[in-house]
């Protein structure tokens, strides 16, 4: 699979499924370079390459977001979580579950342009088919707001 650019954002994101690299997905802001490779989060200074913070671990932790003001790193595993991690302290990330019986598989979050919201998309295998949703979440704390079916061609996969 070739490098995929997500378009959606503020911030430039790279999808790139290469086994021999393992930096699956980058987001490049004003301030930081991020890379996850699926088992880690890994932070860096644009500027300087310096490395910031690293966190491992994970499972299946392939895509995020960062919010507009650049606190926030929301990362989204494939399954039923996301993380919420702070960029100005690097404090141990907040888990956050999706619904009950939705996972997130090969979509990716967005946070909204005044980042007061964080859009998550999510699925359900129902009656023989996939039924996909856009999970409407709280940044101050992170409750789901509202949740909307939506049709496959509008849910954000990076797996194109």
């Amino acid at each position: 699979m070739s490098k995929r650019a997500i378009k959606q954002g503020k911030w430039q994101r790279i999808f790139d499924f290469d086994f021999g690299n393992r930096d699956f997905f980058t987001i490049a802001t004003d301030r930081y370079k991020i890379v996850m490779s699926g088992g880690s989060v890994s932070v860096s200074d644009s500027r300087t390459g310096e490395q910031l913070f690293q966190k491992r671990g994970f499972h299946y932790l392939y895509t995020g977001d960062v919010s507009p003001d650049e606190n926030v790193l929301a990362a989204l595993e494939n399954g039923k979580h996301f993380y919420i991690f702070s960029l100005q302290n690097f404090g141990a990330p907040r888990r956050v579950t999706l619904p009950r019986g939705y996972e997130s598989i090969d979509g990716y979050p967005s946070f909204s342009a005044d980042g007061d919201e964080l859009m998550v998309p999510a699925s359900i295998y129902r009656a023989g088919e996939y039924h996909y949703f856009l999970c409407k979440y709280d940044t101050a704390a992170y409750n789901l707001l509202s949740m909307e079916e939506i049709d496959d061609d509008e849910f954000p996969f990076w797996l194109v």
